[in-house]
């Protein structure tokens, strides 16, 4: 038997210990909501406190959404797992035309295209849902189709506009029809307008820049321009990553799953296809986070993590997005399911507290304790960037090989969209997102300089000029690939830009 007291007083230190605003928990074991609140402040600044409803942004927890929607398609008939994606989709294409030609929507969800990530582009750029689609063909593999695991957002927006072309709605829409609305998840939201009209919504947080550890300040949404609540046009990343949910809302996703995609007497999905989402349809070399004893055999379904936890199966997916951060764990076999989720960037003490509680399901405890473990993970990652920003390497006493103004204009790459280099007041500046904001960036050496703002996107990275035969100045590299293994990231400039 759960002791809840134990499980809100470990929460309320690890709250406190890892110094954040909010944390949304939901727990639920054998059929029964066993917890379903918040602890801290949705709204730090207007002590406003968290609690079940407390609407937040669930990150790529929204997966789920997405693979479950498409289960429900092919259940009515209209979708196969494994026919070509071009048979719903024709304008689908990838710059492999292997992959154009058999990448099935099963591909898709399990991330074994042999495409990474390429998330700058829809983070920074105001594509449209079709436009990130249709990114795909711009984009390098880093491995041979189905060889290999790699998380991949654009292929999941793709699985969202086949469900919109099978079904004729929106992705949003036929979410909300068929799974948002039997399940009762009455809070649940698609667009970030909608959840600020709400007065029970968290607002997103961050470290300060001058200490990775300690303190927050308020951070801005992660919202398209093109985003348009009253019209129903959701994020273009939607599919990937855009649902808004409480913990109260939460809780019935789980039981949903664990009931085999049933709620109350109605089979919302075949329970042939529910395990189709959770059984392994790729394997991973490694965990996508950290690596543990307890956990094993990683690996990924649909929508969804599989692996192995102390023995026994987990199904779970975490979400990350500007300043929430989110995780959903299943322990199938005990009929219990683990949500959490809290209102700050990057944070891992929703895995501290879901192992901590899983653990807590199991009979079991770990030594040294999961806050401990997490905590010194943090401290040695920091350590390891310091390290290695120490270990830059800088040439001295050397100049740029132009004047600044020389540098100015658009460069663009396919895959990646376009970055904006201007002169002012004798400095270089940078943009590269939606709405051309520009940081600093700071001569290294050279012909390269080092962006040079803690609120910019690219902050720290190194753009690199290069000349073309007759020394006019015409493109650049910028690391903006999550992936190291991307062949390239240089920017060509527009020739009308050359002077």
């Amino acid at each position: 038997m759960l002791d809840m007291n134990q499980i809100r007083s470990m929460l309320e230190a690890e709250l406190k210990s890892w110094d954040q605003v909010s944390v949304g928990v939901g727990i639920v074991k054998d059929g029964e909501v066993l917890l379903a609140d918040g602890f801290g402040f949705a709204d730090a600044e207007e002590g406003r406190k968290a609690d079940g409803k407390t609407l937040y942004q669930i990150g790529s927890c929204s997966k789920a959404f997405t693979s479950a929607a498409a289960a429900v398609l092919v259940d009515q008939g209209k979708l196969k797992w494994d026919e070509p994606a071009r048979n719903y989709l024709p304008w689908l294409k990838f710059k492999d035309p292997y992959v154009a030609e058999h990448v099935t929507v099963r591909d898709m969800l399990c991330h074994r295209t042999g495409l990474p990530r390429y998330d700058p582009y829809w983070i920074c750029n105001p594509c449209t849902r079709k436009e990130m689609v249709e990114n795909l063909k711009n984009m390098d593999s880093v491995c041979g189709f189905r060889a290999g695991w790699n998380y991949q957002n654009n292929c999941y927006a793709a699985v969202g506009m086949i469900i919109e072309e099978v079904s004729g709605m929106t992705w949003e829409a036929f979410v909300q029809k068929y799974l948002l609305d039997p399940i009762g998840m009455t809070r649940t939201t698609f667009y970030i307008d909608a959840a600020c009209a709400d007065d029970n919504h968290a607002k997103p947080y961050d470290r300060k820049p001058d200490d990775p550890m300690k303190g927050w300040q308020r951070i801005d949404w992660l919202k398209s321009p093109l985003e348009d609540w009253k019209q129903g046009i959701g994020a273009p990343w939607g599919p990937a990553g855009s649902i808004i949910s409480c913990p109260e809302d939460m809780v019935k996703w789980m039981q949903f799953h664990l009931n085999k995609g049933k709620v109350g007497e109605e089979q919302i999905i075949s329970e042939a296809n529910m395990k189709e989402l959770h059984k392994v349809n790729m394997v991973m070399d490694e965990p996508l986070i950290a690596k543990f004893p307890e956990v094993s055999f990683p690996s990924y379904g649909m929508g969804w993590f599989i692996d192995c936890y102390r023995g026994r199966k987990m199904i779970q997916h975490g979400g990350n997005i500007n300043g929430f951060s989110t995780l959903t764990a299943m322990l199938p076999e005990q009929n219990a399911g683990i949500f959490v989720i809290t209102n700050f960037d990057g944070s891992v003490m929703t895995y501290s507290a879901m192992y901590d509680i899983a653990d807590r399901i199991l009979g079991e405890q770990a030594e040294p304790s999961w806050p401990q473990r997490w905590h010194e993970r943090m401290e040695k990652m920091l350590e390891a960037r310091k390290a290695a920003e120490g270990e830059e390497k800088r040439v001295e006493g050397t100049a740029p090989s132009h004047a600044l103004v020389d540098y100015a204009g658009t460069y663009r790459h396919d895959a990646l969209g376009r970055v904006l280099i201007r002169e002012q007041d004798g400095q270089l500046q940078i943009a590269y997102d939606f709405y051309d904001t520009f940081c600093k960036l700071e001569h290294w050496h050279y012909d390269t300089f080092k962006a040079s703002d803690p609120a910019c996107l690219i902050n720290g990275m190194k753009a690199r000029f290069m000349m073309s035969e007759d020394g006019t100045i015409d493109r650049v590299e910028i690391p903006l690939a999550l992936d190291p293994r991307v062949p390239t990231t240089i920017f060509t400039r527009d020739a009308e830009n050359k002077e």
